[in-house]
């Protein structure tokens, strides 16, 4: 069957707890909630009581061919609840590919890039260079209600 767009629904909520469960570990997430004002801020929080605040800065795609979608988001991110809070910049991108058979599944390729903030100290050394760089390999399948 053909995926249409009305198939697919962006649960960033859902997807954003998800995510910082495999970043993190299940039992240090509380909670991820979306603003309802704001749907590029989202508010991990953590249950040492520090909270995790993103905000969509940026972000492009493309569509190369029809079963190819390639994202970009760029996030500022600032950990609260510690002495000081921390600032940084995220840029993933990600470039999705469907398969159809033998049972229907997204693969992606995902780039995630660390870039100091202006509050570190070490900001002037690394200019505009990723501190850190990850990769992954994602396989996404359809979950069933229920």
């Amino acid at each position: 069957s053909e995926v249409v767009a009305e198939d697919v629904v962006a649960d960033r909520a859902f997807n954003g707890l998800n995510i910082a469960r495999a970043y993190l570990g299940d039992p240090i997430i509380r909670a991820v909630k979306v603003d309802p004002n704001s749907p590029n801020r989202q508010v991990t929080l953590l249950r040492t009581g520090s909270q995790l605040v993103s905000v969509i800065t940026g972000r492009a795609s493309e569509i190369p061919a029809p079963d190819q979608f390639i994202a970009t988001e760029v996030v500022n991110q600032v950990f609260r609840g510690t002495r000081r809070p921390f600032f940084n910049e995220v840029e993933t991108t990600t470039a999705y590919q469907f398969y159809k058979s033998p049972s229907p599944m997204i693969k992606a390729d995902q780039v995630t890039a660390v870039y100091l903030s202006p509050q570190d100290p070490d900001y002037f050394k690394a200019l505009e260079k990723p501190v850190a760089l990850y990769r992954y390999r994602l396989e996404l399948v359809a979950v069933k209600d229920g």
